[in-house]
């Protein structure tokens, strides 16, 4: 509420607040929140909030407020577009609570990375060119901007001559040095040496023994489209091209304890002090455990209620699902003998006896969930109409006398 009071919300900058809040709990839901600056969070959430609320506010608007990047707002306002929750309404988004989470916008985004990799290798044109692998955070001619050859900056040009420079001067020392034992070793000119040569270090590829190489583009009417490249300008591995090594699972187990005790009696004896005063003990552990129960006993309470309440109302929906798919059954199950019974003794398989048409309007009407049809088909007779033999013996009688009066009618 103290960054929505600068945005001249008059009235409404508490309820402007509150659903920036309830957004920013959406987003870190939708792993939006993950790894990014609060800051950027904060200004996205009250620039959706206030524009929800019918205000015309702009990014610099939020950007001056926080002090961030207006870029970083737009980025992660178009991925609170990619989620389920930014299709609700006003209203909607404050009663109805999306139970799906959505995946992280890094993970979307190489998937789709790796889609365009797998096409450029199959040579599949058409989907390349069709839309479907488009940046879903933009629209028209940006959407597609991937498939441009991007050309490098005067900046980007120097840094790889640079590199390129080094590395030659790093090929060239590394042979100086090596020439007169590889020369004693074996009788080999320099030639020879230079070819076999590798540089000590590489700033453009990574080893021989695990560089990937990307295949090359495709050609199509109108551009050249790459083979698409990581966040590191290396190019993008798939799954299946993983080498043996990283394919080996790892040994170490994913949750494991360490054994302080045993792992210090491998450490030198002048930084034990040092590793005391870094590691804390068990006792020091459940005191500051103990401490921090005791300043925030309400929140943790109010969390364990919140949890408590979740899983009675998943445990309502299951029962309720389960009481439904019981009534369900019930209802087919005396249906179809209903029906048979009636084909048995001729009659119209589509004509509703008293029985069928009392459980037609318990089925539409929705009276109850707890229903017992085989105590209600006990009320009925072969015929589907009110079975005499529960009545008592004067209401049986009195109802014999109403036959009577209509058979003599």
């Amino acid at each position: 509420s103290r960054f929505a009071a600068h945005l001249n919300l008059d009235e409404k900058a508490n309820e402007v607040a509150m659903t920036a809040l309830r957004i920013v709990a959406r987003m870190k839901r939708d792993w939006i929140v993950a790894g990014r600056r609060p800051a950027g969070i904060c200004a996205a959430a009250l620039l959706i909030a206030s524009r929800a609320h019918g205000f015309d506010r702009h990014n610099q608007d939020v950007t001056k407020v926080l002090r961030v990047c207006g870029l970083t707002v737009m980025n992660r306002v178009r991925e609170f577009e990619a989620t389920p929750s930014a299709a609700l309404g006003l209203d909607e988004f404050h009663k109805r609570d999306i139970q799906e989470e959505a995946d992280p916008p890094v993970f979307i985004k190489n998937r789709i990375r790796e889609a365009r990799a797998r096409a450029v290798q199959e040579n599949n044109v058409e989907l390349l060119t069709s839309g479907a692998l488009d940046n879903p955070h933009f629209k028209g001619n940006h959407a597609g901007r991937w498939r441009r050859p991007r050309a490098l900056t005067e900046r980007q040009s120097q840094y790889t001559e640079m590199y390129e420079q080094l590395e030659t001067e790093l090929k060239e020392d590394k042979l100086d040095t090596e020439m007169v034992d590889a020369a004693k070793r074996e009788d080999l000119g320099i030639e020879d040496l230079r070819k076999r040569a590798n540089p000590l270090c590489s700033f453009l590829r990574a080893e021989e023994g695990f560089e990937h190489r990307a295949p090359n583009g495709i050609s199509t009417l109108h551009t050249q489209i790459s083979y698409p490249r990581g966040i590191n300008q290396r190019p993008v591995i798939l799954p299946n091209q993983a080498t043996a090594e990283e394919l080996v699972k790892p040994a170490q187990k994913p949750e494991d304890k360490l054994n302080f005790e045993e792992w210090k009696k491998g450490v030198l004896e002048d930084a034990d002090d040092e590793i005391d005063f870094l590691f804390r003990t068990d006792d020091e552990v459940r005191e500051r455990e103990a401490v921090f129960n005791a300043q925030n006993k309400e929140y943790i309470e109010s969390q364990q209620q919140r949890e408590n309440e979740r899983l009675v109302a998943e445990a309502e929906k299951r029962a309720k699902e389960e009481d439904e798919l019981a009534q369900e059954e019930g209802r087919r199950r005396y249906l179809k003998s209903s029906r048979s019974r009636k084909r048995k003794e001729g009659w119209d398989p589509n004509e509703l006896t008293t029985e069928e048409a009392l459980m037609e309007v318990v089925r539409t009407r929705k009276i109850s969930r707890k229903i017992n049809y085989d105590a209600m088909s006990a009320l009925f007779d072969d015929t589907g109409d009110f079975a005499t033999d529960l009545l008592s013996d004067k209401d049986r009688e009195k109802q014999e006398k109403q036959e009577g009066a209509l058979g003599a009618i």
